[in-house]
């Protein structure tokens, strides 16, 4: 009986001591343990309601591990992310290893769903309403992604334990049932340096950690542009998108209309136009398809109040959105088959200055916009004064707002005119804009903004003066510039070929049949010349034709630059006429080369780099003729009728020089010619250099005091293109001293008349 209540008190004992661990494995495990809570200061270039940070703790480095299940936290077995409205829903979602993730297509088009990051491999096909599992196996962030839609990114974070929390919109988090211990705390945000702090967990008690600061990405100084680092244009995309999705949530929420307004303007501002996406769109794809990507975002604008005052049904503010991704992500497309992925690519050599230059643009393709722009002035004055109003009436937020609303309203209108005629002043235009934006959001208001509204009106009407007063592609020019290179040229040719014709006929060596051949390899040199020069010219001219934007304003430029080395080189030569003679000689002796041999080759190479010396200068003049002079009508129509007109000119030369044998007086011709080329060569230097400046190629440091320039003689109030025309100035000032002491030399080593001609 005695062993049997020992018995039964030694089981007693067994089993107390089995609940005792088992309960303090209980508490070590499934307890509500601490809470551990907190703040979480995110950059402010996010969207904390979009793109949320993470918080989670793993053991401190020597601390004993905690053992915990994978449902310790309280968490749903399966973490949801939707593909919604063309992106990632919630984009930012945290999951412990070993926890599943459920992706879901809710959109209309076909998805897909791939995990970038290294060491993890998922890819699958999402079709509308289709639904995938992943189950990470390790910790660490996941980054997702959707080849169909490149804009599209997402984030899971894999947790090592169970006690993690994604902040809320305000930056909060709690995490509950935390044993007793020393953790690591981590802080993470896509868009933050990551952070991580020691804690320590005592006796269940709770622990309010104070504030938590991430630090984003440094922004450059300079212009306003440069505020953002550059990105692709598919994360410019992603970041609107994160940026209209803040809007819409904010539209949804009582007293939210200040917040969702200023979201929906920083996915224009910040984002689109100053991520430089709006000028790339408008120089490669044009001013049109810029356009409608503007009035999508004016419309989701107009929207958002709409939805926040109750008039419009949330879900029309989503279809906004999502067709506006749509159209943001086809010319992202467009962009990079161009090869300009981003801003970097836009601008290889830009340094961060106000000179962004758009694209020469033709008025005629502007949709409608006249030459006279007094109505949209008038428009734009209006504007200004109800950004005013509205500051004075209803604050900063409604005034930012307003400013917005003028700028795609009316001074859109006004940039097309501008872009037709001084594409290099609209950018300054649209960064005073933006800096006037952020004033106003500081509080800018009453006079102070008036007088500041005032310069910027000012400006623009003073802008619009000078380039109505200012001759553009006027006809006179153009013609007189199309008559004396096609006359020149062409009488060279005809000189040169005349030239070679008689010293064949009067050649008294060769035989009938060798004359004859000689004449046959003159012809084929002649044709080959022309042939080349045809197909130089239509190479010219595709390659400048079919440039696009930027890269038209390149190759106008490096062609006129190129003419005017050639001119300048030639019209020295020319007016010393020692390149002259030096020619002649030239080919005097391969013409009688070529006689004495009893072969053609030598005459049919000669008669080809006569020709086509000229012929290919002509087309080389020509295409940066049209570059300068054909942007209008009057200037196209006065390069036709030059051509024309010297053609018919170099015809009856021709039929003179070779019906009478008349002798045009080589000397003063090519002194004349020469002097004609040279200013031609100034000419095309500045014009060069400012088309350099206009496809930001070059930087432009104005000079004021030369007020507008004289664009007809190709200069333009800058230091680059007066110094380049100066130089062109000294170098011909510098000739006047060495062509006199040339031309002495050549009369001495000049045959006397009558000599025979040198071998």
């Amino acid at each position: 009986m005695r062993r049997s209540a020992r018995e039964m008190r030694r089981t007693m004992v067994v089993l107390l001591g089995i609940f005792v661990v088992a309960t303090g494995m209980e508490v070590r495990g499934q307890s509500p343990g601490a809470e551990i809570s907190g703040v979480v200061r995110m950059p402010e270039i996010c969207s904390p309601s979009v793109s949320p940070a993470v918080v989670y703790l793993e053991p401190a480095s020597g601390s004993a591990p905690v053992v915990a299940t994978p449902d310790a936290s309280g968490q749903s077995a399966v973490a949801l992310v939707n593909q919604k409205g063309l992106q990632f829903a919630p984009r930012v979602q945290a999951v412990q290893v070993g926890r599943a993730v459920r992706f879901t297509n809710q959109d209309t088009e076909t998805h897909n769903v791939h995990v970038v990051s290294p060491g993890f491999s998922f890819n699958q096909s999402m079709s509308p309403g289709n639904t995938q599992d992943f189950t990470p196996e390790k910790p660490g962030v996941v980054v997702l992604a959707c080849d169909v839609h490149i804009h599209m990114k997402g984030y899971v974070v894999v947790c090592p334990t169970p006690w993690y929390s994604v902040c809320s919109a305000k930056g909060r988090f709690r995490i509950e049932g935390v044993p007793d211990g020393r953790y690591i705390l981590n802080v993470w945000h896509e868009m933050g340096e990551p952070l991580r702090q020691e804690i320590a967990v005592q006796g269940g008690q709770p622990v309010d950690l104070p504030e938590l600061v991430l630090t984003g990405p440094k922004a450059r100084a300079g212009s306003v542009a440069a505020a953002a680092p550059v990105r692709p244009w598919a994360e410019v995309v992603d970041r609107i998108g994160m940026l209209l999705t803040a809007s819409r949530q904010a539209a949804t929420r009582k007293g939210q209309l200040k917040a969702a307004r200023r979201f929906a303007e920083d996915a224009y501002w910040a984002e689109f136009e100053a991520s430089d996406m709006e000028v790339a769109v408008r120089r490669h794809l044009g001013f049109a398809r810029a356009g409608e990507l503007e009035l999508g975002f004016r419309r989701f604008q107009t929207d958002v109040r709409a939805v926040a005052e109750g008039r419009t049904p949330a879900s029309k503010l989503e279809e906004r959105s999502h067709d506006l991704l749509l159209d943001l992500l086809a010319a992202a497309r467009e962009l990079i088959d161009r090869g300009i992925p981003d801003a970097a690519h836009e601008h290889p050599t830009r340094k961060d200055s106000a000179e962004e230059l758009p694209t020469r643009v033709n008025l005629t393709d502007l949709g409608g916009v006249s030459g006279d722009p007094s109505e949209l002035l008038q428009n734009l004055r209006r504007g200004f004064r109800r950004i005013v109003e509205v500051a004075d009436r209803e604050g900063a937020d409604e005034a930012s707002s307003e400013l917005t609303s003028v700028y795609m309203t009316d001074f859109e209108p006004i940039e097309r005119y501008l872009l037709g005629r001084s594409p290099q002043s609209v950018r300054p235009l649209e960064i005073t804009f933006n800096a006037i934006r952020g004033e106003i959001s500081q509080g800018l208001q009453g006079l102070p903004l008036t007088d500041r509204l005032d310069r910027l009106n000012s400006e623009v009407d003073a802008l619009v003066a000078r380039l109505e007063a200012r001759p553009a592609g006027a006809f006179g020019t153009a013609f007189l510039e199309s008559f004396v290179t096609i006359v020149r040229e062409g009488v060279e040719v005809i000189l040169v070929l005349a030239m070679l014709i008689a010293l064949v006929a009067r050649a008294g060596e060769p035989s009938a049949e060798t004359r004859a051949q000689a004449m046959r390899a003159i012809w084929t040199g002649v044709g080959l010349a022309l042939v080349a020069s045809l197909l130089t010219a239509v190479g010219l001219n595709l390659l400048v034709a079919t440039a696009q934007g930027r890269a038209r304003e390149v190759v106008e430029g490096a062609v006129m630059l190129a003419a005017a080395g050639v001119l300048f080189y030639v019209s020295y030569w020319l007016v010393s006429q020692s390149q002259a003679k030096r020619w002649m000689d030239f080919l005097k002796r391969s013409a009688h080369k070529g006689l004495q041999w009893g072969g053609g080759g030598t005459l049919a190479i000669t008669a080809f780099l006569a020709v086509y010396r000229e012929g290919a200068e002509t087309s080389l003049m020509y295409q940066a003729m049209l570059g300068s002079q054909g942007t209008t009508r009057p200037g196209l129509l006065g390069l036709g009728t030059g051509l024309l007109l010297g053609l018919a000119v170099l015809a009856v030369v021709a039929v003179a020089v070779r019906a009478t044998s008349v002798r045009l007086p080589m000397a003063t011709f090519f002194k004349v010619s020469g002097g004609c080329l040279f200013a031609l060569a100034v000419i095309f230097a500045g014009n060069g250099v400012f088309a350099l400046q206009t496809a930001g190629i070059l930087l432009t440091t104005p000079l004021h005091w030369l007020g507008d320039g004289l664009p007809i003689a190709g200069l333009y109030p800058n230091v680059q293109v007066v110094s380049v025309q100066g130089l062109l100035l000294a170098g011909a000032a510098l000739s006047w001293v060495v062509i006199p002491r040339a031309s002495v030399a050549a009369r001495k080593e000049s045959p006397a008349p009558g000599s025979p001609i040198p071998a």
